[in-house]
């Protein structure tokens, strides 16, 4: 699948200072599929929705993707069989997958800016219980 991503509109809102124990869920939704100049035009809802409602981060777009003729007539027929609600199944999981991978980077930079917590869990680095032997290896990595 070549695709290629653009952001229509980025909408991030806080409500309040978090207190407690914060849920995020992050979500993906398809809001219209057509085919434009040969091209297959998939429209999309991002949100990252933080519970207790402190905040929200919003962000709509577009996906172009390029394919053959077929898959793509193949993927609008199914769109509006169903109702504006369904794609086949193979590239339904592209789309969501291509659609998180680039969304959940971009909330994490938007999060930090109105002072959110990340919308996914940061590594973390726990040297309390490392032993200080430097012979202990010959790597200088610890």
């Amino acid at each position: 699948m070549k695709a290629n991503l653009k952001y229509t509109h980025i909408e991030a809102n806080k409500f309040s200072e978090p207190h407690e124990h914060v849920t995020i869920n992050n979500n993906s939704t398809i809001t219209q599929v057509e085919i434009v100049d040969g091209v297959l035009s998939v429209g999309f809802l991002f949100k990252s929705m933080y519970e207790p409602k402190i905040g929200e981060i919003k962000i709509e777009g577009n996906i172009l993707i390029k394919d053959s003729a077929d898959k793509l007539d193949a993927v609008v027929e199914e769109w509006n069989a169903s109702g504006q609600k369904n794609l086949p199944v193979d590239i339904a999981e592209e789309i969501h997958n291509y659609i998180l991978s680039n969304c959940v980077t971009e909330t994490v930079i938007i999060a930090r800016e109105i002072q959110l917590p990340s919308p996914i869990p940061l590594p973390r680095i726990s040297l309390k219980n490392k032993v200080k032997n430097k012979e202990e290896t010959n790597s200088y990595i610890r």
